[in-house]
């Protein structure tokens, strides 16, 4: 018995057509969707990948000015940027809580003032060779020290600049007096210059 002509008398390569056309219409509305979509989120794994370099960049710059505007900076930003790895969190947090450990006591010997510095190095190295790791670079800690450079006079400046600012401190909080002496020009200084002299004619 024929199938009379009509929707349900289709063949399979009749179906095939209606399929496809489908398809295509679902993929000419949701193919832009989906491609805006990919577009951003791959945008995004891109500047979050930026950032981390930008992070890690900063800190190799500065790792001997610690005290620079842009070494804080990026070591405030690890915590967001590196938020995906407990690795460097947790180096992180172990350099932090070093930094903002107990200084040393005044009239510390140099066996204790070597050990505490070592021990941040240590730690910061420690969480430059995480951070490293985790953007695909094969960091020495101990080249980390060995192949880092602050000029001297960098180093004496700054602490130039802490002796005059805590000697200013402590002068405007009356902590510390104000040595006057009388003030003794030298001889020469008090002497005028020779009067002219006038030739007779």
């Amino acid at each position: 018995m024929e199938c009379p002509s009509g929707f349900w008398c289709m063949q399979f390569r009749d179906w095939l057509n209606v399929a496809i056309l489908v398809v295509t219409a679902i993929a000419i509305v949701v193919g832009p969707i989906v491609a805006v979509r990919l577009t951003l989120r791959l945008e995004t794994l891109r500047e979050r990948l930026r950032r981390k370099y930008q992070t890690f960049h900063a800190l190799m710059r500065t790792r001997r000015v610690a005290l620079s505007p842009e070494h804080v900076s990026a070591l405030n930003g690890i915590q967001i940027e590196f938020h995906d790895d407990e690795k460097v969190i947790a180096a992180y947090k172990r350099y932090i809580d070093n930094l903002g450990g107990p200084a040393l006591p005044p009239g510390s010997d140099e066996k204790m003032i070597k050990r505490f510095v070592d021990d941040r190095d240590d730690a910061f190295n420690n969480m430059m060779f995480e951070i490293g790791k985790h953007l695909g670079f094969s960091l020495d800690k101990r080249e980390l020290v060995k192949y880092s450079y602050a000029p001297q006079g960098w180093v004496n400046a700054e602490a130039e600049q802490n002796a005059v600012r805590q000697l200013a401190l402590e002068l405007l909080q009356g902590k510390r007096p104000l040595p006057i002496s009388a003030f003794q020009p030298s001889p020469s200084a008090a002497k005028f210059p020779p009067a002219p002299t006038v030739k007779n004619p």
